[in-house]
């Protein structure tokens, strides 16, 4: 990828509704300084979430400034810069087309009641500086699953998305009295920012997040239960697909 196609790669963003502030792209193998791309803080609701799912997806380190303006920085190492734009670009526009319907959603007034960039600031969630959690077995509680999502929880775990409750909101799976909405909790300190992840998972397959009451898990709905099965399917497929984009990621926090 060239200084141009980079440039007009980037440029290219705000058909995503993305507002970039300012660029540097550090291509030079002699730069000193690693590649950085700021967003704007006037970007589409919900932004943040999808930019650090990015950043972490490409290995590039993700933050706010003091304006609130969304920061991702690249890898200090001008011979790799090529390719960490090259994979930060490509991610980048996988993930912001399978947001399509979500910001067309915004655009018809769908403003998403609860957003995740500004619960990451206030004091309650400083309790993320503790240890991270174990994700527990999901043959420990399979049992206690509706049967219907049974294998869609059990491959969610197997995912790295660990799972707390659920509910698939179907009638057949509760005989003796009316079920609850269809909602799935997720733990969210199994892995470091895993809740912007979830955040974009939730956003991608028209799930509503929220924080749920523990104060490390998130939380799943869909306002009712008709076509339910669909959306437990999507879930798990688009699943499937952010875990793989995050494997590196992951990986990386292993060492």
């Amino acid at each position: 990828m060239t200084f141009d196609e980079v440039e007009r790669s980037i440029k290219a963003l705000s058909k995503f509704d993305l507002v970039v502030n300012h660029y540097s792209l550090a291509l030079d193998e002699s730069h000193k300084n690693a590649p950085v791309l700021e967003f704007n803080r006037s970007s589409y609701p919900g932004f943040e979430a999808h930019l650090f799912t990015i950043a972490d997806a490409s290995l590039w380190k993700p933050e706010l400034n003091s304006e609130a303006d969304v920061v991702l920085i690249g890898p200090e190492n001008g011979q790799d810069s090529h390719e960490s734009w090259m994979k930060l670009l490509s991610v980048a526009q996988e993930v912001m087309k399978s947001l399509e319907q979500y910001r067309q959603g915004l655009t018809h007034g769908i403003i998403p009641s609860t957003h995740w960039i500004y619960h990451e600031i206030r004091w309650y969630r400083k309790n993320w500086e503790g240890q991270l959690h174990e994700p527990r077995p999901v043959e420990e509680f399979l049992y206690s699953i509706d049967e219907s999502i049974k294998s869609h929880i059990r491959e969610l775990n197997d995912l790295g998305f660990s799972t707390t409750q659920s509910c698939s909101g179907l009638a057949k799976d509760h005989a003796d009295r009316e079920p609850y909405l269809p909602y799935v909790m997720f733990d969210e300190r199994v892995f470091p920012r895993s809740s912007a992840h979830l955040f974009t998972l939730a956003d991608i397959t028209s799930w509503i997040p929220s924080y749920g009451p523990h104060n490390f898990d998130i939380e799943f709905r869909l306002p009712d239960p008709e076509g339910s099965e669909s959306f437990w399917d999507n879930l798990v497929m688009v699943a499937r697909r952010l875990a793989e984009l995050l494997h590196e990621y992951r990986d990386s926090l292993k060492d």
